[in-house]
């Protein structure tokens, strides 16, 4: 096996070689591989190691991955001549949260997670004393080896690699604060003011000269030209203002004066506003003090104007969800998009600025809409003032718009002739650039990419979910997928995206780092091989400073308790009622009910194989006491084969018949299409409280779990998947529970627990509520990501993430990988 630097003569790396990178990433050694972290291992945990590779080994395989090798290793510690108790409890440790162990002859190559984010590249050979380390370029090319054959993985490929690009940027070293960056970056400029004090104070007073609205000042004016003439306007500003009452307004009695010591409008309405704004500018200008030059940084009215940008699916606001590639993001981006739009204007209203929020979420126009409003260019956002819909076709290479929708996965020919069109589109809706853009999911991330690059905008990423952890080996095997999937594109839009955006959004701890015993998402992308086409040594490294929690809320329009009568509408109710929970079903419904009273569990999502939920009926119907003490009621977009082409909602429509048919659940069972518009979504969860039922989410993936909280809002007790968002939502014991949907009978006897049990019901009730009102509210989410954005904006004119060269690296990536691939599905 060659060494990293041979790797390295043998591959194209598109990454410079940096020295300094490995020392702000991970120890190295000298060959470059990464350092073992931990002290060497006690030879007893290496011979017990011995021993169970080689049993891997015999079973003829040569890839073990996350939870099979798990449940090898169980079997092993418990075979009658296994290692003492001391050894196995440091085995298991060594070895937990180890995503894959391949066999290569004698050898044995391990991943090793010592922590959360972090990975240790080993292998053992059985005469060896001790694990040896391995370097990333070796590690994929033996991967490569296995798929490809020796020979082929040996020829000169694509080598990515991130890392010195972000060598600057600072990293969580806590693994409790992975998600918390602008917390690390806040700490790192306070080492920055500290050390160099004058020029921190050069760079923030060339940020306020530069924020401009419509091309006018609103911070600083020309009048200030240097930071000795800042300082000194300063305290003149400070000691005029002590003659005015607090609640003098800025226009018109103190604006000229302020104007005539360089001082514009967007510092606060009101003297008492101004007065102490401007202190706590003066306090971080003295110190260096992180926490109250976020504060500062976000007080200030930076961000007037805001695109959020999601492509692909079916994007209206009545009759789509539920459609292929259609859930909660259009629910999550509309509610985004009111939520940011209120935030910003009670911000330009206490900063004294004269000017409204606009927020435009720009998406495909589908001329053959179905029924929907996909075919309107323009359509206003119900409950905003200034908010719209903006909708550009997707166009052929001859400039010919397509009729009708397509997948996600075949959209990537059209994305950058879209984004082209949207641009001129936006500035002439918004006469001029947009303050912020966010993107949504890897398609709109791409567009967001193009256009902040080609505006200059600060870009948000959020995340939603990244396809490479939906499929299993997906990367491995992206040949054999890709007419299918476009694996190929869409991981390399991932790429490209998300480590050209100034800032990630996610909506939970896991989206980034996953737990202890598996990955993230985020962290899937550190390192992988799609073979033949290139190696990605750093993708996404979840520990740097990007990464940041921000979770979304429950609309309190539609998704309040199901004891507030005051706000509910009867007709609403009745209507539900006799349509999903009365005996006989109505059109378009499957299955009685023999005693509709009988307390339901719910479920409601796509028919995606993720979502499991011919999985739940599965598990309904082996648990004969559940089967009589309650009922089930799945609400989907559809319920028949006919009505879909997409393989695999026609696989899970078939798998819920069958087992319905096995289990013969006819009269214990309600299966309807529909799609819920939000105010019946709410109703339906309230009814399901109402008859002292359980939401169930047993998806084998779920990014965050919007339907989660909006059912905890209604008062509805929920047991969910262990994998993903739910765990963070959901404090077990307290507000509902969690459980692996692959253990079915636990699953199932936790619905049938919190049925059956009146007291915990209540708890569960009570409790699920107040866990949305102080975490997951709408008003929380678009303060925070304003926040973001303002600190964001100040770090991108800092450079802290040297730009030039990440955008020429993000260009070269884009036109000899991304472009070329999809152009050939063109041909």
């Amino acid at each position: 096996m060659p060494t990293d630097s041979s790797t390295l003569t043998q591959h194209k790396t598109f990454a410079p070689m940096d020295s300094n990178n490995a020392a702000a990433t991970t120890a190295q050694n000298g060959n470059g591989a990464e350092a073992i972290i931990s002290d060497p291992t006690d030879p007893p945990v290496v011979d017990a190691a011995k021993r169970f590779f080689a049993g891997l080994k015999a079973s003829g395989d040569k890839l073990f991955l996350g939870h099979t090798l798990a449940a090898r290793l169980d079997e092993f510690l418990a075979q009658p001549h296994a290692p003492s108790k001391p050894v196995a409890r440091k085995l298991k440790k060594m070895l937990r949260g180890c995503p894959e162990v391949m066999i290569d002859g004698d050898l044995t190559y391990i991943v090793l997670r010592p922590s959360v984010g972090t990975k240790q590249l080993v292998r053992l050979h059985p005469a060896a004393h001790d694990f040896e380390s391995v370097s990333r370029g070796d590690y994929l090319q033996l991967k490569d080896a296995q798929i490809q054959g020796v020979e082929e993985a040996d020829k000169q490929g694509l080598v990515i690699d991130f890392r010195p690009y972000f060598r600057d940027l600072p990293l969580v070293t806590d693994p409790g604060e992975m998600g918390s960056g602008i917390s690390i970056l806040n700490r790192h400029l306070s080492a920055q003011m500290y050390q160099n004090p004058e020029r921190f104070r050069k760079a923030l007073v060339d940020f306020l000269k530069e924020t401009h609205l419509n091309s006018h000042n609103i911070l600083l004016n020309e009048q200030i030209r240097t930071v000795e003439e800042f300082a000194a306007e300063l305290s003149n500003v400070r000691s005029l203002l002590d003659d005015y009452d607090g609640t003098t307004p800025y226009e018109p009695e103190v604006a000229h004066e302020m104007r005539s010591h360089g001082f514009e409008a967007g510092w606060g309405a009101t003297v008492e506003r101004i007065a102490n704004t401007l202190h706590l500018l003066e306090q971080v200008l003295n110190s260096a003090d992180a926490v109250r030059f976020e504060e500062l940084l976000a007080r200030l009215p930076l961000v007037h104007s805001v695109l959020m940008v999601s492509p692909h699916g079916w994007f209206a606001q009545e009759g789509v969800l539920g459609r292929p590639d259609t859930g909660g993001q259009v629910t999550y981006v509309l509610d985004q998009a009111r939520a940011l739009e209120h935030e910003i204007n009670e911000r330009i209203v206490l900063s004294g600025l004269n000017v409204c929020a606009k927020v435009i979420v720009l998406t495909r126009l589908i001329p053959e809409a179905d029924g929907t409003t996909c075919n309107v260019p323009r359509e206003k956002i119900y409950g905003s003032e200034n908010a719209w819909i903006v909708r550009v076709p997707f166009r052929d290479q001859s400039g010919e718009v397509l009729p009708h929708w397509i997948s996600r996965f075949q959209l990537w020919p059209y994305v950058e002739n879209f984004a082209e069109e949207a641009r001129s589109v936006v500035v002439t809706e918004l006469m001029g650039k947009p303050d912020f853009i966010i993107g949504h999911y890897t398609d709109g991330n791409l567009v967001a990419h193009l256009l902040a690059d080609r505006l200059g905008t600060t870009h948000c990423a959020c995340v939603h979910a990244l396809e490479k952890t939906k499929y299993l080996l997906s990367a491995a095997h992206w040949a054999d997928l890709e007419d299918q999937y476009r694996f190929s594109m869409h991981f390399t839009a991932d790429l490209l995206a998300y480590n050209s955006a100034d800032f990630i959004v996610s909506s939970s701890f896991r989206e980034i780092a996953g737990t202890r015993d598996e990955m993230g998402m985020i962290e899937s992308y550190d390192l992988f091989s799609m073979p033949g086409l290139y190696r990605v040594q750093s993708g996404f490294n979840p520990r740097l400073a990007r990464h940041n929690i921000v979770p979304p809320g429950a609309s309190e329009e539609f998704f309040y308790p199901n004891e507030d009568h005051s706000r509910r509408v009867p007709q609403i109710a009745k209507s539900l009622a006799e349509r999903f929970l009365t005996a006989e079903p109505s059109e378009g419904n499957v299955g009685h009910l023999d005693d509709p009273n009988r307390p339901p569990i719910f479920a409601m999502a796509r028919m995606d194989k993720v979502k499991n939920l011919s999985g739940l009926v599965e598990m309904f119907g082996k648990h004969e006491t559940l089967r009589e003490q309650a009922n089930l009621l799945l609400v989907t977009s559809l319920n028949t084969v006919e009505a879909s082409s997409d393989p695999e909602e026609i696989e899970e429509v078939n798998r819920t018949y069958e087992f319905i048919h096995k289990y013969e659940l006819d009269g214990h069972i309600r299966w309807c299409a529909a799609r819920l518009d939000k105010t019946e979504t709410g109703e339906i969860y309230r009814l399901i409280a109402d008859r002292r039922g359980v939401f169930a989410q047993p998806a084998f993936m779920e990014t965050f779990g919007l339907t989660v909280i909006e059912a905890m809002a209604c008062g509805c007790p929920v047991v969910a998947t262990c994998f993903g968002g739910p765990s963070e939502i959901i404090l077990p014991g307290e507000c509902g529970d969690i459980a692996d949907p692959n253990d079915q009978h636990h699953f199932a006897e936790l619905l049938l627990r919190v049925i059956g049990n009146e007291e915990l019901w209540q708890r569960y009730h009570e409790g699920g509520i107040q866990r949305v009102a102080e975490a997951y509210t709408w008003r929380r989410h678009a303060s925070r990501l304003l926040s973001l954005a303002n600190v964001y904006s100040y770090w991108n004119h800092t450079d802290v993430m040297n730009r030039p060269a990440l955008d020429r690296y993000i260009h070269t990536l884009y036109h000899t990988v991304y472009r070329p691939r999809t152009q050939s599905m063109t041909q």
